[in-house]
């Protein structure tokens, strides 16, 4: 407490000392001290601040008489050049009144009881804070709030003693905020001027692609092998699926009044399988060949006036299980669809999602069954004939989603009639690109035909057929 007494009123011993004298003569008198002169009355500063401390202690209030308030800088030149350097505090500098700190007036002994009160509490509460805290952080700390409460007691009770007010200081300058925008920082690298004229690009025509293409090729397999004398059974089987998918469309940002779209899908899947009662090793659990066409003009808006067309057939020969009764061939089944009617594009800002939605309402449907070794009825042909002619409705919805970066799917919904049977296919293909040489793909294909045979399965009307595959696969695309 001597300490911390000693140091708040050594500024008013100092400011004391000078009342007696002008500036000029305390200067010269500090100059004339020499260090024994300095010692002792540093030592009797000491004494007076302990005796006023004790006599405030011991009452409920201190009185502080009017003092003349100087500047730091005078107070400093009044002292003997052979002092110590003495700490800067603020009761020895100019008092700016800020404003009422509390509602409530506290004396001097009100202002170290509650300050010592806080900060054990605040000890208390926290021993990770006691431990951090140095001794001598919290002693400036005590004795920067003493002071505070000092000088807010003094500017109250004899408001003759404040020099300044808050309100009525100057605003002090400020440096103008760096401009550390790229601009700036080029202007301060000083480069050479460069002429505007002589900077200019050559002109160059920007090639335009007319033409955007998707293309994937893919082979997929699974394959399983277990031993004659396997405690379950079973048959050593090696399954290939090869798909074949390109999309040629006009671009729309060149040509926005106007549709054009080829596609060619081709899928082939290959099983083997133990020699059968016919002599067969291998069965084809797919081969599909698709080609789509469309072409239209812009009407309004979004939708096209349009002409689709569609055609599908397979290539090789297939038979019903353990018999030799062909089931499908080259042209057998072959359908041809052609329809006029109007077409719905969409695609996002992002051009993740797309679709087109096509209407015939006028539409012909051509089907062919070329191979005499085939039934024909079974593909709605009469009997004796290779072909079948059908006038009908068509409609057709296509859609692409990107939904990550190696996630897409693609799904194709077809539906005619001629009002006296209905037909519909969707076709759903998940792809989920490993790398860019290997994916996993998921094949689904839901098919509807209203005049196939009803009791031929507990499926009826109703066909499916879904493939799961994983192998090699490569996509290169433009849009």
């Amino acid at each position: 407490m001597r300490q911390l007494t000693s140091a708040i009123f050594m500024g008013i011993a100092s400011i004391s000392f000078a009342q007696s004298t002008t500036s000029e003569q305390a200067l010269q008198s500090a100059r004339e001290l020499n260090a024994e002169a300095a010692a002792s009355m540093l030592e009797s500063n000491i004494a007076l601040a302990d005796s006023v401390a004790t006599d405030s202690l011991a009452s409920d209030s201190i009185i502080f008489e009017p003092v003349v308030i100087r500047d730091l800088d005078e107070i400093l030149l009044s002292l003997p050049d052979t002092m110590p350097e003495l700490p800067y505090n603020p009761l020895v500098g100019p008092w700016v009144f800020s404003g009422y700190r509390t509602q409530k007036q506290r004396s001097f002994n009100d202002a170290v009881e509650s300050q010592n009160l806080n900060l054990n509490k605040l000890l208390a509460e926290s021993k990770t804070l006691t431990e951090t805290i140095p001794g001598w952080l919290r002693d400036a700390l005590t004795q920067s709030r003493i002071s505070g409460d000092y000088m807010y007691s003094t500017m109250v009770n004899t408001p003759h003693t404040i020099q300044y007010t808050y309100w009525d200081l100057p605003v002090p300058p400020r440096l103008p905020e760096d401009d550390v925008t790229l601009g700036t920082y080029i202007r301060n690298l000083n480069l050479p001027e460069v002429a505007v004229e002589e900077a200019l690009l050559p002109e160059f025509e920007q090639k335009k692609k007319h033409w955007l293409h998707k293309f994937n090729t893919g082979l997929q397999f699974s394959q399983a092998y277990v031993s004659k004398n396997w405690y379950q059974g079973g048959n050593n089987y090696l399954a290939l699926l090869y798909n074949f998918y390109w999309d040629v469309q006009l671009n729309p940002t060149y040509h926005p009044n106007e549709i054009f779209q080829s596609t060619v899908n081709y899928k082939l899947g290959i099983n083997s399988i133990e020699q059968n009662a016919v002599g067969r090793k291998y069965s084809l659990s797919e081969d599909n060949f698709q080609y789509n066409i469309k072409y239209g003009f812009k009407a309004f808006k979004r939708w096209f006036y349009t002409l689709t067309g569609q055609f599908k057939t397979q290539f090789f020969r297939n038979y019903k299980t353990n018999t030799d009764i062909r089931s499908a061939s080259f042209l057998s089944p072959a359908d041809l669809n052609l329809g006029i009617g109007m077409t719905y594009n969409y695609a996002n800002k992002k051009n993740t999602f797309n679709m087109t939605a096509s209407v015939a309402p006028l539409s012909y449907n051509l089907k062919a069954c070329i191979d005499k070794d085939i039934d024909p009825t079974q593909f709605n042909i009469k009997p004796g004939h290779k072909t079948h002619n059908e006038f009908g409705s068509s409609g057709e919805v296509n859609m692409t989603w990107q939904a990550s970066s190696n996630i897409s799917m693609r799904t194709r919904l077809f539906a005619f009639t001629d009002y006296s049977y209905f037909q519909g296919n969707i076709e759903t293909t998940w792809d989920f690109a490993i790398n860019k040489f290997l994916s996993t793909q998921i094949y689904a294909n839901l098919r509807y035909d209203s005049s196939s045979d009803f009791n031929i399965s507990k499926w009826h009307h109703w066909m499916l057929k879904e493939i799961l595959s994983f192998g090699l696969s490569y996509t290169f695309s433009t849009k």
